[in-house]
């Protein structure tokens, strides 16, 4: 029979082994639906019911009762139940580090989101990484520990006092978490705290990186995000009486592979000493090469030790179109591109092109001379937002059989970009000059995980103006 708890006095009826039991069953459905990428409303009200029945049980037992029996071992070792309570309490101290880290003014909002996202949804051993990592980089005493290691990364550690010891230890037991299951490229270096890593922070809508504005950026702590993709199910008007037919769709996984970026940043003994200004300074180096190391490869990436760009994961499939005549783009490609993409996908779309197109889009006249897409200047186009990315071909070639992929249209939470938390900062003590002389800096050789890929091809449409010479 399966218990059900709508009350605390209900869970305080139970036996202990009936309420273990249904920690046990609770666990295994709240997996399951937060395996889903995204839940339905049904799916969202269900787990809103077992979180509720799982806060009954644990204040019926005792909260601190039953963290305690997890960790003495006294609930059975390795039960949905125990791990259910060990990452509960994991997932409570992560939050309330994000918490304290934004109300210090160290981790802005919407790094602080994406960090929480992270520790609530996916696969147990995803979130319970993900909070280990938050806790143990969060901690302020680790920020000065990593301060006074890059002021002088011979010596610094000496600097430490109890508490950054500490803290350092913690993340060095995370690390090696991730170490064990291959999920750094390299031994040494020290992850990058919480308020300086990347894989956070770039999220912002006021990035550089315009893809990053549009598509959907999602973070793992594992070394690829699997999506699912599917042409949706098949619905059908259906006579009384009559057999329904079969509508299930075709689901397929998707794997975005994180792939191996690195930036090395020289800076003077003089700023090193400032502990305060350089990890700001740091911080904003940092996610300014990262971001244009990534934005070129989002959009022309090859997917080969690299990221795959958008326009590489669309060129040579049927969402690229090609333009009414080759060597020319005119304002009724604008409207053909458009019109080709499937309705499904019309009410989230945007636009992307560089500059020099989205100026030449902006001059094109009527026949009274009046301009046709005026409304560019306002960041629109055909009643879609447009964006500028500079990495897109910015000229009509007209000399050699070449392709020119100057404007794409498309939903773009079907773009996907994956960051991989752990960015990793390994120092060099001395920097020399050409005469082998010390040039009186320091070395920080950052790297980090990131990938991207299209999940659905027909979400887009690319016009491709071709050469005809």
């Amino acid at each position: 029979m399966t218990i059900k708890i709508d009350s605390l006095e209900a869970a305080r009826r139970l036996s202990v082994n009936e309420r273990n039991e249904r920690v046990r069953a609770i666990a295994d459905e709240l997996e399951r639906l937060l395996g889903h990428d995204k839940m339905t409303r049904s799916q969202e009200e269900r787990f809103d019911e077992l979180k509720f029945e799982s806060q009954c049980i644990a204040r019926a037992n005792g909260y601190d009762e039953v963290l305690a029996a997890a960790d003495s071992g006294r609930v059975e070792p390795g039960s949905h139940g125990d791990d259910d309570v060990r990452t509960s309490r994991g997932r409570d101290e992560a939050s309330r580090t994000i918490d304290a880290a934004v109300r210090s003014g160290l981790l802005a909002d919407h790094a602080a989101e994406k960090a929480q996202h992270l520790v609530d949804h996916g696969r147990q051993h995803e979130r319970s990484l993900a909070a280990k990592w938050a806790v143990a980089t969060g901690s302020p005493a680790y920020l000065t520990a990593f301060a006074k290691v890059c002021a002088d990364p011979v010596r610094g550690h000496m600097m430490w006092d109890e508490r950054e010891r500490a803290a350092y230890q913690r993340v060095e037991e995370v690390q090696s978490e991730f170490r064990a299951m291959s999920l750094t490229d390299a031994n040494g270096g020290y992850m990058v705290p919480l308020t300086l890593d990347p894989a956070i922070n770039l999220t912002n809508a006021g990035s550089i990186n315009p893809l990053r504005q549009v598509a959907r950026v999602v973070q793992t702590a594992t070394e690829s995000w699997t999506g699912i993709t599917s042409a949706g199910a098949t619905a059908e008007w259906k006579a009384e009486a009559a057999q329904a037919a079969d509508g299930s769709p075709t689901i397929d996984d998707q794997p975005i592979p994180v792939h191996f970026g690195d930036v090395f940043v020289p800076y003077s003994f003089e700023v090193g000493m400032d502990a305060a200004r350089f990890t700001e300074e740091l911080s904003v180096v940092l996610r300014d090469a990262a971001d244009q190391l990534q934005a070129t490869a989002f959009t022309t990436g090859s997917g080969t030790g690299q990221p795959k760009g958008f326009v590489t994961a669309l060129t040579g499939t049927s969402s690229e179109v090609n333009a009414a005549a080759d060597d020319t783009f005119a304002r009724g490609d604008v409207y053909n591109l458009q019109n080709q993409l499937p309705a499904r996908f019309q009410a989230n779309a945007a636009w992307v092109a560089s500059l020099p197109i989205i100026n030449t889009i902006g001059q094109f006249e009527s026949a009274a001379g009046s301009r046709v897409f005026a409304s560019v200047d306002d960041g629109r186009l055909l009643n879609r937002p447009l964006y500028e990315c500079s990495n897109m071909d910015s000229t009509v070639t007209t000399s050699g059989a070449t392709s020119n992929m100057i404007l794409a249209y498309g939903d773009w939470k079907q773009f996907v970009i994956v960051d991989r938390i752990g960015t990793t900062l390994e120092l060099v003590p001395h920097l020399f000059g050409a005469n082998g002389r010390p040039t009186g800096q320091r070395g920080a050789f950052l790297w980090f995980r990131t990938g991207s890929d299209v999940l659905v091809t027909n979400a887009f449409r690319m016009l491709d103006v071709a050469s005809a010479a």
